[in-house]
């Protein structure tokens, strides 16, 4: 009889233990081609040839970009940022008005701002069009898409995809942001 209990214990543990690691298994693959990041409130994949600088804002805030590789003109074929505050006391509405402001202050024309669901996160997915002037002079036509994510325990995660017209990363930009998630814990 003693040993009824100690199976059920034993099947219980079993069973919890499998439901743990079935949250991974619902992450998404890895696209071929791509590495995954990932930190304690978030993950993303990018291709494989991208770089990762760690960093900070302006105001101490944590920082990463990702870099693709140079195009003749000078230009990053690609690039990824992604800003982070914790504890961040201000709204999602607040940080896409500064965006709109920041975006019109810069020449960027808006395509789109749209509220976007991410894993029972507030979060809203913004597009826009602007252009740049290499050293060289050359001018170069880029696209932004991006999304701006407060996770419950008020992490405010900015995750921005630059991409040229010209060039690879366009292609990719579905891929890189489709692999962006929430990570347990945010």
């Amino acid at each position: 009889m003693e040993a009824l209990p100690r199976l059920t214990a034993c099947a219980t543990l079993v069973l919890a233990l499998a439901g743990c690691s079935a949250h991974h298994d619902d992450a998404p693959p890895v696209p071929a081609g791509f590495r995954e990041h990932r930190a304690d409130a978030y993950a993303f994949a990018y291709p494989s040839g991208w770089t990762l600088r760690p960093g900070t804002e302006d105001g101490g805030a944590p920082a990463l970009d990702v870099d693709g590789p140079e195009l003749p003109s000078g230009v990053d074929d690609g690039q990824i940022h992604l800003g982070r505050r914790d504890r961040y006391t201000g709204t999602l509405d607040g940080q896409l008005a500064q965006f709109r402001g920041l975006a019109l202050l810069n020449g960027y024309h808006l395509t789109a701002v749209r509220r976007t669901g991410l894993d029972g996160a507030g979060a809203r997915r913004v597009e826009a069009r602007y252009e740049i002037t290499s050293a060289d002079g050359t001018r170069t036509p880029m696209h932004l898409t991006g999304l701006y994510v407060l996770t419950g325990r008020r992490t405010l995660l900015e995750f921005m995809i630059r991409s040229p017209d010209r060039g690879t990363a366009a292609a990719r930009v579905p891929a890189i942001l489709g692999s962006f998630r929430l990570e347990e814990g945010r």
